[in-house]
């Protein structure tokens, strides 16, 4: 039977309690940004079309707590787990009435899995001949055959003979409620699904998954989470008499400088706008405005005191690229030494700046060599 006319059955046991993630809350409620794990992967199979029905064994701390409000009711069934991921994957298809149905397993901890790589598994399990299909990558660190008493390493093994087993796992709901009911019967506890079902004869088959689908098993895992934002930001000056412009806290040699209420530093407001605006902080305007205290302030302080606003966010700056647009001094000239200074003030390493001179081909106040404008696209991590 073509897998696309079949019952499609989700499961994803969420009953554990995460010994290992060393956290008085369920390690399926911690929170990603706005959402809990479990949420987040309950979305990628709540919008999946090719989903009929999302089964979720769990207990009691994380039936309270999942907010179903933004889900298909009808789609999702939460129902009571078991002590154990195989006795709650057991309980979860005694739900399917439909035992032609397929049936796709998922660790609720897996929280970054997608709704195109679920369609991808459904649709490569539809042209292989195995009883269950695996989502899984390779083993590129080398592998030790060690005592688990002495930690003594026994031999080692050729990694290219082993892949690492995610889920989601794929077969049909007979297959796998036979295969669980035997292995349950004779009091063995498989540790995925594949291996309930070729401990009874079935035959399984790997599919390459993404090292994104990292199980969340400690709280090391959550960096996997880093969320990044990107920033823009911009700034121009006219030219007044004086002795040189500041550019990235490098002060270029040339017969004007900036007029400006502070330094007039574009690169390092620009910089400092582009951090802001990626954490919805406000600009340079807002935060440090035209006023007594901030006349004259070097760039360099604004940057410090702009950066511990981002430190406090939980963010730091990884990279940004800088295009400085004028018509005299011809930037580029000075690129080293500009990005040199950039890279003290920011503490960001020099490999991680990139610099672009540009002229405005003689267009408008620029182009008639009356002032100079930058932009700077930030990167910022948590």
């Amino acid at each position: 039977m073509m897998s696309r006319n079949r019952y499609k059955v989700a499961i994803i046991p969420a009953a554990g309690f995460g010994t290992r993630f060393s956290s008085d809350t369920p390690k399926q409620l911690i929170r990603l940004k706005d959402v809990s794990i479990i949420e987040k992967t309950i979305s990628a199979f709540e919008f999946c079309d090719q989903i009929d029905e999302i089964i979720i064994p769990t207990n009691d701390a994380v039936r309270q707590q999942v907010n179903l409000s933004n889900y298909n009711r009808k789609k999702i069934k939460l129902i009571p787990g078991g002590d154990t991921r195989a006795e709650s994957v057991y309980q979860a298809l005694k739900e399917v009435v439909d035992e032609e149905a397929l049936v796709i397993v998922h660790d609720a901890v897996r929280p970054f899995i997608s709704t195109a790589e679920i369609v991808k598994l459904i649709d490569e399990y539809e042209k292989r001949n195995a009883d269950i299909l695996v989502y899984g990558i390779p083993v590129y660190e080398s592998l030790k055959l060690i005592d688990s008493e002495t930690l003594e390493i026994k031999k080692s093994m050729d990694r290219n003979e082993y892949y690492l087993a995610q889920t989601p796992q794929i077969t049909s709901a007979k297959t796998l409620f036979e295969a669980y009911g035997q292995s349950l019967s004779n009091n063995f506890f498989p540790s995925d699904e594949c291996e309930a079902v070729e401990r009874y004869g079935g035959r399984g088959e790997f599919i390459p998954g993404s090292r994104k689908n990292i199980k969340i098993t400690v709280p090391e895992d959550l960096v996997a989470d880093k969320e990044q934002l990107i920033g823009n930001g911009f700034d121009s000056h006219r030219f007044c008499k004086g002795d040189g412009l500041l550019i990235g806290g490098f002060k270029v040699p040339y017969k004007f400088s900036f007029e400006a209420h502070s330094d007039g530093d574009i690169v390092l407001h620009a910089l400092i706008d582009s951090m802001l605006g990626a954490l919805n902080l406000g600009d340079i305007g807002t935060n440090f405005p035209s006023t007594e205290e901030w006349r004259d302030a070097p760039g360099r302080k604004l940057f410090s005191l702009a950066y511990q606003k981002v430190r406090n966010e939980g963010y730091k700056l990884l990279q940004f690229d800088v295009i400085v647009i004028a018509e005299q001094p011809k930037m580029s000239e000075y690129r080293e030494e500009i990005i040199r200074s950039l890279s003290e003030i920011t503490s960001v390493p020099e490999k991680n700046i990139g610099f672009k001179a540009k002229t405005a081909e003689n267009m408008g106040f620029i182009g008639n060599n009356e002032g100079a404008a930058a932009m700077v696209i930030s990167r910022l991590s948590r």
